[in-house]
């Protein structure tokens, strides 16, 4: 039989790590990058604090909530410290130029170049192109969730153009997906993209991006899913070492109220089909109410 583990004494924030569903608002981003120089590390998303203990704490920057007790012995920290390891950095104090320095370490770019003077880098938005990369390194797909106009392909767009460092060619595609995407489409996309990569990773040595926006409004939404996790298209393997990365994005779902949905009825917009009587569901959630 299937093995039975007991969670009487577990508390809940030993589970959180663990659960599949995070929201990114409500989660800490702990990142400890080693750069691209093989030598120097970035530190972002935590800071580190004495405890009574004589032990140090990883905590949340901002709220002082402890993320992990007893990272390290305060004698390791006080040694560290010594040698200039930087430990507390504010991102959002820094200079912007000193920004984009620290982000180029991690991506392994050696002539950093401000692709956007008009892109205000936070902290938060440091921390999604990081963990972009460090998902793109680890083979990881990378789907993007978020409301029309929250920033999404603009983020993408700026990590496109810093990777690029000013060389004259286009290093990302955007495939603006709607409710008339057919496969054919996508796979058509997706070849055209890899042909950009490969003269992009020969001639330059960056990578490219491939971006669904709005992946979640076709029928198609498998052949999406087949070449960003499967890395395949109708079966056959993308081309290897070619530099194509892979990012979709999606719009969240939403549950309509009694009352929204009244409107669209009155409206003629919409139809009443009861979530019992539907067999189109997402998971367990009903497509139809």
């Amino acid at each position: 039989g299937r093995l039975q583990m007991d969670l009487t004494d577990v508390r809940e924030k030993d589970l959180a790590p663990f659960k599949i569903r995070k929201r990114w608002e409500t989660e800490p981003h702990p990142y400890i990058f080693f750069n691209d120089d093989h030598v120097s590390m970035t530190f972002i998303g935590f800071h580190l604090k004495p405890n009574a203990q004589n032990y140090v704490d990883a905590i949340e920057s901002t709220s002082g909530r402890v993320i992990k007790e007893n990272v390290m012995t305060l004698a390791l920290y006080e040694g560290l410290k010594l040698q200039r390891v930087p430990f507390n950095i504010n991102f959002d104090a820094l200079p912007r130029e000193e920004k984009i320095q620290r982000i180029c370490c991690v991506l392994g770019i050696e002539w950093p170049l401000d692709p956007d003077t008009t892109y205000e880098l936070t902290t938060d938005n440091i921390l999604k192109m990081l963990a972009i990369h460090m998902r793109f390194r680890c083979g990881i797909p990378v789907i993007i969730m978020g409301e029309t106009g929250c920033g999404k392909t603009r983020l993408i767009k700026f990590l496109c153009e810093l990777r690029r460092c000013g060389a004259p060619s286009e290093n990302m595609k955007l495939v603006k997906v709607h409710g008339g995407t057919t496969s054919e489409m996508i796979y058509s996309k997706v070849r055209e993209a890899e042909d950009i990569a490969s003269i992009n990773k020969q001639e330059y040595g960056f990578d490219s991006v491939l971006f669904f926006d709005e992946a979640n409004t076709t029928e198609a939404i498998s052949s999406i899913k087949e070449v960003l996790c499967d890395k395949t298209v109708q079966g056959e393997h993308l081309k290897p070492q070619s530099g194509l990365k892979i990012i979709a994005a999606c719009n969240p779902y939403r549950k309509h109220t009694d009352q929204m949905i009244e409107r669209l009825e009155s409206a003629g917009l919409g139809y009443r089909v009861r979530s019992e009587e539907t067999d189109e569901k997402l998971g367990s959630i009903p497509l139809r109410q």
